[in-house]
């Protein structure tokens, strides 16, 4: 994943509700620098790594590969 990304994040938990926000940077001090989207407007958060599940927002391409047999 490329940062920064869009990205959704849950809160300890995966069963949750994710909220939408954009990767900034992964902090070697054991945090991730996130915009959150919320209610009112875009907020800038520090959230702990350890307690914080991060998925790209946008499904990735599939890409089909095909085999070819020489005859």
């Amino acid at each position: 994943m490329e940062i920064p990304a869009n990205v959704l994040i849950y809160f300890d938990s995966i069963n949750g509700e994710p909220k939408r926000g954009r990767l900034l940077t992964i902090s070697p001090h054991g945090y991730y620098e996130v915009t959150l989207q919320l209610a009112g407007g875009m907020r800038r958060a520090l959230v702990p790594i350890e307690h914080t599940y991060i998925l790209a927002a946008d499904p990735e391409v599939a890409i089909e590969t095909t085999v070819e047999i020489e005859r």
